[in-house]
């Protein structure tokens, strides 16, 4: 009988490990081990479209583009890194703006990996903007064009965005809403 028990203890065990490191993932996937956004809404940046869609500049002890902002339903997100993630689109999930490089997950979800910070996941749906400056897309007139922070100002297919992600080497800042991707600009740097 103390065989049997030792055997049952170590198999709760196993089960109780395999789910704490289900969890554990889970929740880095979800959370960065930032502290939550201040009660007060994100500053923005003038001329940044993006800043009402939930982009952040600066905050408390951070490096500008760093900070963190407050977003719909009390979620936060980092700008630049970490953020809750793990949503799938149209459902109540991760909000908020990410620089970072964009990379190849699965053919409708991209994720973005900040150079400092957790990387995240976005779905792509069929309204998710896409703007490029020369690696994304190139523009008709075969000049690069962008905004006044350097990001892409060019309508790229959400194909071209695929192509990118596989690449893993383009660098772009993704507005996520409920989860999925509205817009998604490169950032060109010759």
């Amino acid at each position: 009988m103390p065989l049997a028990t030792a055997t049952l203890r170590r198999t709760r065990r196993l089960a109780a490990a395999s789910l704490l490191a289900a969890a554990a993932l889970s929740l880095t996937a979800c959370r960065s081990g930032g502290d939550p956004a201040p009660a007060a809404s994100s500053s923005s940046s003038a001329g940044d479209p993006t800043a009402a869609d939930g982009g952040a500049k600066g905050g408390s002890g951070s490096a500008p583009g760093k900070g963190v902002s407050r977003t719909g339903a009390g979620k936060t997100a980092a700008s630049g890194g970490g953020g809750q993630g793990g949503a799938s689109a149209g459902n109540k999930g991760v909000g908020g703006t990410w620089v970072g490089t964009l990379k190849w997950l699965t053919e409708d979800k991209l994720t973005v990996a900040p150079k400092n910070g957790m990387e995240q996941a976005f779905h792509l749906t069929d309204s998710t903007k896409a703007l490029g400056a020369a690696a994304l897309c190139e523009a008709p007139d075969g000049r690069v064009h962008t905004d006044g922070s350097g990001y892409g100002t060019t309508s790229c297919s959400l194909a071209d965005l695929r192509k990118a992600a596989r690449l893993g080497s383009v660098d772009v800042r993704v507005t996520v809403v409920n989860g999925a991707a509205t817009r998604v600009a490169e950032h060109y740097h010759p």
